[in-house]
């Protein structure tokens, strides 16, 4: 893959939103009776935000990227 099209897949799925336990930053999100909740910690408070903006909370919080 050639970066100009690896860049470009990038920024891509940099614009599709991710979901996102507002307590623990887990994108471990599953919905029951119509109800989002977090696999990790069972918090029901989800958020919504871009991967790279997930990825800053993560380094604020944590010192580093949480996945990585």
């Amino acid at each position: 893959m050639l970066i100009t099209e690896e860049r470009k897949l990038r920024e891509e799925s940099n614009k599709e939103p991710v979901y996102y336990c507002r307590h623990c930053l887990s994108l471990r999100i599953l919905t029951a009776v119509g109800q989002d909740y977090c696999d990790y910690c069972g918090s029901d408070d989800i958020g919504t935000t871009s991967i790279e903006e997930w990825e800053k909370m993560c380094i604020k919080r944590f010192g580093k990227p949480l996945y990585k």
